[in-house]
């Protein structure tokens, strides 16, 4: 395969629950700015995974829904043993563009992280309020200057993506806890603009959970725990066990 990109492989990660309605034409999008695109399908109850298949994906099942930053962990550690030089995430329910995938790519030019981020002005307001506390908290308590702290839409150096391995959350709390990792790391991050896209879908987010999830993340971030690097051991193939037959 001739790579997409002049700097080597790159590979698509997109965790997804319950998405048969959009991961095709998602999956479909992707293709075309990447070299491979691994789908993660988080104990999906619908046909997330045939569809994704059927689209070209390389599908990989989680037998039980284990939370957002789970389905990532598992869908990078996959894209690494693929060979991926860099590592794209995003989105399976539409609300990230495929054809932005190429600005992010460019912006690794001079960084280790491309970061995409959205206009709060688009934002619906509990997001918008949502996303200003959390992208402040990072900025005072752990000086990471980032735009949006929750935007899933990101492009990783192979070094960078390595470290996302020691995320210890497993739900969104995941965005918070793998930007403070890889600022601690010394990895260059860099805020790309993206395009903001709300259409009505109904969010995964539950307030009362992630918040909680997210209080413990920070404190735990704080009292120097968690984000521990995950060995080079860690970065091999996938057990059997996580990988299911599919189409590349």
């Amino acid at each position: 395969m001739v790579s997409r990109s002049g700097e080597g492989k790159v590979v698509a990660v997109i965790p997804a629950y319950n998405e048969e309605r959009r991961i095709g034409d998602v999956v479909r999008r992707t293709r075309k700015f990447v070299d491979q695109v691994i789908v993660v399908d988080d104990g999906s109850s619908d046909g997330t995974a045939r569809k994704a298949r059927d689209a070209g994906a390389l599908v990989v099942a989680h037998p039980a829904n284990m939370g957002k930053w789970a389905a990532l962990k598992t869908g990078v550690k996959v894209a690494l043993s693929e060979g991926a030089d860099i590592v794209v995430t995003l989105d399976a329910d539409g609300q990230h563009l495929p054809e932005e995938i190429p600005r992010l790519i460019s912006a690794l030019e001079d960084a280790d992280v491309a970061a995409g981020f959205r206009s709060r002005e688009e934002m619906p307001t509990v997001r918008r309020l949502s996303n200003f506390i959390t992208t402040g908290i990072l900025r005072v308590l752990f000086g990471v200057r980032i735009r949006d702290s929750q935007c899933g839409f990101r492009a990783y150096r192979r070094e960078a993506a390595e470290l996302l391995l020691g995320v210890e959350g497993s739900g969104y709390e995941g965005e918070t806890e793998s930007l403070v990792l890889l600022a601690r790391a010394g990895m260059r991050l860099r805020d790309v603009p993206v395009s903001t896209i709300y259409a009505g879908e109904e969010s995964k987010i539950r307030a009362a959970r992630d918040i909680a999830r997210f209080s413990k993340t920070v404190l735990r971030l704080l009292l120097g725990g968690g984000a521990k690097r995950e060995g080079k051991r860690g970065v091999g193939a996938a057990s059997p066990n996580e990988r299911a037959s599919g189409q590349q």
